[in-house]
């Protein structure tokens, strides 16, 4: 009989012991050991609904030296507590499995190499995506595989509000107040929206696939704040539609890992993932192109990928299958350095606002045309009135981050442009 502790009794901990609870006999019909909940830890314990006959603590650490537990199941969150949590816990002999991707992307190093000394099992697949399997497939069906790219919606809080945003006109702070009032958003969605979540996230899975250590202190990051309901008319008008992507590639010597907006095209797969739906799309150099699309939060959704892990790590004890702990034992073995966001080319949009006077435009783009970057599609509005700003949108050809951030250096000085000029890339074909 193996023993499981399980650490954070809030929605997903809850869920967790539900699923438990409600399909004991499915988990059981696929493992050669038989298991229970024998104890559960978390810092108020006393105001949470737990089966009676099952011992409790208020001190999560104390679970990691306990005798009473074989698998421990983190499920509480941040990163300080957790990380000593694990530490101690792993060193004590314990199995683990987690859903704490800002854990994995900021400590995951160190944890693989003392898993993988000390024996341990280590399960992270929901730390990413949620119900999505991203972490197996990548580690187990696309073992034989080179990755040349993985691209993803995998922030759902974002899907929903630039969907909100695209579908009925609404504001960011409209829309974000709507997915306060679903839960699609937690009451400090500052993670989300800055896009560090989606950066823990894309962190994860390039160690994985390219197997270098955490890439997160080199990652791009930038969220949705600054998109505005102007942004999605025009990107519409041109024929796109905005999304919030985590993107990692191998670009020869060197990886692309980034997370940022970008116009995706309406006729790419992304443009229909919808509201909090979560989709990530895997290029190999054999199979070809693979995606995988399904729930990417929620307590349901990730209690099943804790579920999937629960069961590889039973069957990781009782010996019958060793090879699910293999993938993260070469994690930090290459190393492959992270491109610098302003040495990758891709096509942009740009923003502009300037006075309703003749000349402007052809300032503009004699800048442009300076640094060598041609303009593939224009899209310029009437002002409301006689005092407003003229909105000019275009799209420009492929060129390095660093000649667009000159050229709108440039352009912010010139005496009839008002405003920061807003720049979003665009989604290549390649990428697709």
């Amino acid at each position: 009989m193996l023993r499981i502790g399980v650490c954070g009794l809030g929605t997903v901990g809850q869920s967790f012991l539900r699923h438990i609870t409600e399909h004991q006999s499915k988990i059981r019909s696929n493992v050669s050991v038989d298991f229970e909940i024998s104890m559960i830890a978390d810092r108020s314990i006393k105001s949470k609904k737990y089966p009676k006959n099952i011992a409790v603590t208020n001190n999560i650490l104390d679970m990691a030296s306990s005798s009473d537990v074989d698998i421990i199941v983190e499920l509480v969150g941040g990163i300080d507590a957790s990380y000593e949590l694990l530490k101690n816990a792993i060193n004590n002999g314990k199995h683990i499995i987690t859903a704490n991707k800002a854990l994995i992307a900021e400590h995951g190093d160190e944890l693989f190499s003392l898993a993988k000394k000390n024996n341990i099992y280590l399960g992270f697949e929901a730390s990413v995506a949620g119900a999505i399997p991203i972490i197996k497939t990548l580690s187990n069906s696309m073992a034989n595989e080179e990755i040349l790219s993985l691209a993803g919606i995998i922030n759902g809080t974002c899907n929903y509000i630039l969907d909100q945003m695209s579908s009925y006109n609404l504001d960011f702070n409209d829309a974000l107040d709507e997915a306060k009032k679903l839960g699609y958003a937690e009451a400090d969605p500052t993670f989300d929206i800055n896009g560090m979540d989606a950066a823990h996230k894309i962190s994860i899975l390039t160690s994985l696939v390219y197997k270098v250590a955490s890439p997160l202190k080199h990652i791009y990051i930038e969220g949705i704040e600054n998109i505005t309901p102007m942004d999605m008319i025009y990107a519409k008008e041109l024929g796109y539609c905005i999304k919030h992507l985590g993107i990692t590639k191998k670009d020869g010597d060197f990886i692309e890992s980034r997370v940022h907006p970008v116009l995706v095209p309406i006729d790419n797969v992304f443009s229909k993932i919808n509201g909090v739906k979560n989709s990530i799309l895997i290029n190999g150099d054999k199979f070809g192109t693979s995606m995988l699309y399904g729930n990417g939060a929620g307590g349901d959704a990730t209690a099943s990928a804790v579920i999937s892990d629960l069961v590889d790590a039973i069957n990781y004890v009782s010996n019958e299958n060793k090879t699910s702990n293999y993938s993260i034992g070469s994690i930090g073995t290459s190393s492959l350095q992270i491109k610098n966001n302003s040495d990758i080319s891709s096509p942009f949009y740009l923003r502009i606002h300037a006075e309703d006077i003749s000349g402007v435009m052809a300032e503009i783009t004699n800048i442009l045309a300076s640094e060598e970057i041609s303009i593939e599609a224009v899209t310029q509005h009437e002002p409301n009135d006689a005092n407003s700003l003229i909105p000019i949108v275009m799209i420009t050809n492929a060129v390095k981050g660093s000649l667009i951030d000159d050229a709108i250096k440039q352009i912010e000085l010139l005496e009839h442009v008002k405003d920061k000029v807003y720049k979003i890339r665009v989604f290549k074909i390649d990428e697709k």
